[in-house]
């Protein structure tokens, strides 16, 4: 029976948003791979899960994304134990340490965000994607950003990070559409995981106001007036991976709360 089961391979999945991922397709049935930079935090994700659904089969694995070396081995052991993946579901990423002017930042930012988040994608696809079978439902799934969008003032490694990841995904889904795997991309908001809450206080501690004030002041300019939950997220993502969504390939789906509207 564990032969037949799905397979989808989440990276980032000790995070705020991946962490639920690894979740929800555990509870939809799936056989999960969890990847993430540190072993340890997987590992513990596997654990926890596994204690309370003791059936779910769970690979934890560490992964670097912006690794050529890291995701050739994780695709090797992901071969090894599933021999394929279903739905591909990339939510690895980070944001840029504080903003900055583009003519100040240094080559050291722009080179981590970029490799993480957009060089990151491209290796994770191209290293994991292969073991997707073709005309079978496979799926893939990035996670962009409203910010890339558009321009924001000193967030350019962020915010064109993301763009290229909304634009690799329109290419990779032109790719592989012959092959009957789709390509598609969620593009959060302000979503409530501690990354969110560490950048808050940040701010907070850098115009002497407290957490409160400054959750307010963000919150507030959000049409819905709260960051949306991971789950929100989430549920967008399984649905692009699942049956449910089989003729849609090349979107981008917006979770943001109604702050960008198009």
């Amino acid at each position: 029976m564990s032969e037949q089961r799905s397979i989808a391979c989440i990276t980032g999945a000790s995070g705020g948003q991946g962490r639920v991922a690894v979740e929800k397709f555990v509870a939809e049935g799936y056989r999960v791979v969890a990847a993430d930079l540190l072993p340890e935090a997987v590992e513990r994700v596997r654990d926890e899960i596994v204690a309370r659904v003791p059936d779910a089969d769970i690979l934890a694995i560490g992964l670097d994304q912006s690794s050529e070396e890291s995701l050739r081995e994780a695709a090797a052991r992901v071969r090894e134990w599933g021999g394929r993946i279903d739905a591909l579901l990339l939510f690895a990423g980070v944001v840029q340490r504080d903003g900055v002017p583009l003519l100040s930042m240094s080559t050291e930012e722009w080179d981590r965000v970029q490799g993480v988040n957009l060089r990151g994608v491209f290796l994770a696809c191209r290293e994991l994607a292969p073991l997707i079978p073709a005309h079978a439902g496979g799926s893939i799934v990035t996670i962009s950003s409203w910010w890339g969008q558009s321009g924001h003032p000193f967030y350019s490694a962020y915010c064109s990070s993301k763009a290229g990841v909304i634009s690799l995904t329109q290419c990779l889904a032109a790719e592989l559409a012959d092959a009957g795997i789709r390509v598609n991309s969620v593009a959060p908001g302000n979503i409530d995981t501690e990354m969110h809450r560490a950048a808050l206080r940040g701010e907070a501690e850098e115009r002497g106001i407290s957490f409160d004030e400054m959750r307010d002041i963000e919150w507030g300019k959000i049409p819905l007036k709260t960051a949306g939950p991971p789950s929100s997220i989430v549920e967008a993502a399984f649905w692009l991976a699942s049956e449910r969504s089989a003729y849609v390939t090349g979107a981008t789906i917006d979770v943001n709360g109604g702050v960008k509207m198009r």
